[in-house]
């Protein structure tokens, strides 16, 4: 089974996305990428101020469910480069001029 997976870069630019709005929706950026979102002060609302934002950065239907599945940066970072349409690198809605 072939995969579409986003290239490596793409991948990191994830990371960075998401280590953003983390550091946004917590207040802080006192965390590593493998800590659990709720071991570093995350709550439920601040979850979703986080999904509303990665959301319209990526326009992509995130869920706090799958937020919740993947309580890390790296594996949420991981988990979005599995799902959202490869198109060879992230293009940011501040990118594309939206």
């Amino acid at each position: 089974m072939t995969s579409a997976l986003p290239t490596s870069g793409a991948t990191n630019e994830l990371t960075s996305l998401v280590r953003t709005a983390w550091t946004e929706g917590l207040g802080h950026d006192e965390f590593h990428d493998d800590e659990n979102f709720f071991m570093v002060g995350g709550h439920s609302m601040c979850a979703l101020r986080i999904v509303r934002a990665l959301k319209q950065e990526l326009g992509i239907a995130l869920t706090a469910r799958q937020f919740f599945a993947h309580p890390t940066v790296a594996g949420l970072a991981l988990f979005l480069a599995e799902t959202v349409p490869a198109r060879g690198d992230v293009v940011t809605h501040a990118e594309a001029g939206a």
